[in-house]
């Protein structure tokens, strides 16, 4: 009840009377309180303040980029904004950050940037800041990152298989997913023989004896002449990407332990390919956006956790939002 009465007074104290008859003119609103965490108050002029320093926010605050009021920016409404300064409130109460520490925050990031105070207020100035609008931000900063370093960070973690599964399930319609092979072959070079019909009959003679029940292996140690010999034929894992369209194009007509007809060109080689499996690959665009996206999910989930962990505090807290006006 004390904590309600003198938010009252507050908030009835800030209607001030102008000069003259007390009686006969209207009242002033010169602020307004819109909110209040336990004993802290939240008045309209903060709310300006937000919208007003809106940029200096999206540099210093380490939650605000990609969250939904980032989004909406200067359009966001005020029970947004009203809503961000109770979560800050929330914050500083569990994580406090004393003005000395504030003070030696600043100094860190002068040092790094090479440049003085006189040299940051006027920096400040030009983008239309002032060095108590800085201050401020970077106390609500340092107690965010320190919630996050203490708290969230270890909740949050994205791995390989989430990093995937986001990627396919968001490729382009129509777009199926790169397939990788793992294969066997046996390759016959026109270089190794006299003529094109001489190697034509020798891989007729592979594929006969593959028939006849020969290992694919014992095949490509009478007859492959290809590096992979010494390794049974063995080409790894490839994606499609990594194939001739010739090789891809056989592979892609078998299922698992399959042998293909002999395909190639006798006038540069021959070959036979035996499947061992097919799964999904890593194509070249998802190495490229891999990164991407795990930073995706990884921000996403931070502001999950972080807004959890704000819905049991403001569980614990008092928190009071004053009727929108008019209502």
């Amino acid at each position: 009840m004390r904590t309600r009465t003198s938010l009252f007074f507050l908030a009835t104290s800030l209607n001030l009377l102008p000069s003259g008859s007390a009686l006969a003119a209207p009242r002033q609103l010169a602020d307004r309180l819109e909110a209040s965490v336990n004993s802290s108050a939240i008045l309209r002029s903060q709310l300006d303040d937000f919208r007003r320093t809106l940029p200096l926010r999206a540099q210093l605050d380490p939650l605000f980029a990609g969250s939904a009021l980032a989004d909406k920016g200067t359009a966001a409404s005020d029970a947004d904004i009203t809503t961000a300064l109770i979560q800050d409130h929330l914050i500083l109460s569990a994580f406090p950050v004393a003005d000395a520490e504030t003070e030696q925050e600043v100094q860190s990031i002068q040092a790094s940037n090479r440049i003085d105070r006189t040299r940051l207020k006027a920096a400040l100035s030009q983008q239309g800041f002032s060095y108590e609008d800085y201050f401020e931000l970077i106390r609500i900063s340092t107690a965010k990152r320190n919630l996050i370093d203490r708290d969230i960070r270890t909740k949050v973690a994205i791995s390989d298989d989430d990093v995937r599964n986001h990627y396919l399930a968001n490729l382009p319609k129509g777009t199926a997913p790169a397939r990788s092979f793992n294969a066997k072959i046996i390759v016959l070079s026109r270089s190794s023989y006299k003529t094109d019909s001489a190697v034509k009959e020798a891989a007729a003679r592979a594929a006969a004896a593959l028939k006849s029940g020969d290992t694919f292996e014992e095949v490509v140690t009478r007859y492959s002449d290809d590096p992979s010999r010494e390794a049974g034929g063995d080409l790894g894992t490839l994606s499609e990407e990594q194939m001739s369209p010739e090789i891809l194009g056989a592979l892609s007509a078998l299922k698992p332990g399959q042998t293909s007809v002999v395909v190639g060109n006798a006038k540069s080689r021959l070959m036979i390919l035996k499947l061992i499996s097919v799964g999904a690959a890593e194509d070249s665009r998802f190495a490229r956006l891999k990164e991407e996206i795990r930073n995706q999910l990884a921000a996403s989930e931070y502001q999950h956790q972080i807004q959890l962990w704000l819905a049991r505090q403001e569980q614990q807290a008092f928190v009071h939002r004053a009727p929108a006006l008019g209502k």
